[in-house]
């Protein structure tokens, strides 16, 4: 039975079985892992900072060097179930070397609560970032949003019209993000999530930037991105909203990865030669908003 546009259940579910369409996402998870090990032990840090009251409301800073430096606050994947801040950390030397201060949140997970609680954590794990910035050397009116998977949701949920509020941010990008929880609601992942159809439509990027009235709507300059590998509905996730925010006359640019996967895909973000990191070092140091 055809669930949502061409496919059926089994089909949604193998399209968004990323562990299962990329073979080696167990060695490339446990490589970022080590590689994080690492970068805590060369860099400073102030590791588990509360924004709340739960052991998973925290954000850990990488400060740079100069002050009143730019901020980028990166939110992790793991569809929303999965993962912690610190699958992240490999990510910090690149902006660090940038004089870009790099933070990582942590948030809770599903089932513990819902996918509607976590877009709260977010909310006020930046608005602590905001808060507290100049206490680590960071500008709060140069805040930048990314993340990956799930995180690349968050973030474009942020930066989108029932985001934070306008002006918070100077650029979002979201990394093989999920702006349209629809199909999510109706594959395997929605035993961890509990979505209703209400759910999957409230919290939807692309479903909020195209209800939005367009008059007065100024959003930040939005870097989407997703692997050439990914499949077709990690592909149309992407260029759906990338429509949607032009359709709106909002800036927003799209990055391709060719040859690469769910996880390499954030790879290339933190790889200083790489287009996808090249343009998101342009949006924060070299805006053209």
């Amino acid at each position: 039975m055809t669930l949502f546009n061409s496919y059926d259940r089994a089909g949604l579910d193998r399209e968004y079985d990323n562990r299962s369409k990329v073979a080696n996402s167990a060695e490339i998870s446990a490589r970022w892992e080590a590689e994080g090990v690492a970068v805590r032990k060369q860099f400073s840090a102030d590791l588990d900072q509360p924004y709340g009251e739960h052991p998973r409301q925290r954000v850990d800073i990488f400060p740079a060097a100069k002050r009143d430096a730019p901020v980028l606050i990166f939110i992790h994947g793991g569809y929303w179930h999965m993962r912690d801040k610190s699958i992240a950390h490999f990510l910090a030397p690149t902006f660090i070397a940038a004089d870009i201060n790099f933070v990582s949140v942590g948030y809770r997970l599903c089932p513990e609560v819902t996918i509607a609680d976590i877009a709260d954590d977010i909310r006020a794990a930046i608005s602590w970032v905001g808060t507290n910035a100049t206490n680590f050397g960071g500008n709060p009116g140069q805040l930048y949003l990314a993340g990956h998977s799930a995180g690349g949701h968050l973030s474009a949920l942020m930066g989108g019209p029932a985001g934070v509020p306008q002006g918070t941010f100077k650029g979002i990008c979201s990394i093989s993000g999920l702006h349209d929880l629809e199909p999510i609601r109706l594959c395997y992942l929605n035993d961890a999530l509990s979505l209703s159809e209400k759910d999957a439509t409230a919290l939807s990027p692309i479903r909020l930037v195209r209800d939005a009235a367009a008059a007065g709507m100024r959003l930040p300059p939005h870097l989407l991105t997703v692997g050439s590998l990914e499949g077709p509905e990690y592909l149309r996730q992407r260029d759906e909203l990338a429509a949607a925010l032009r359709e709106k006359r909002q800036p927003v640019e799209c990055v391709d990865l060719p040859d690469r996967d769910h996880f390499t895909a954030l790879e290339a973000f933190g790889d200083p030669h790489h287009p996808l990191c090249l343009a998101m070092l342009r949006l924060i140091l070299a805006p053209s908003f």
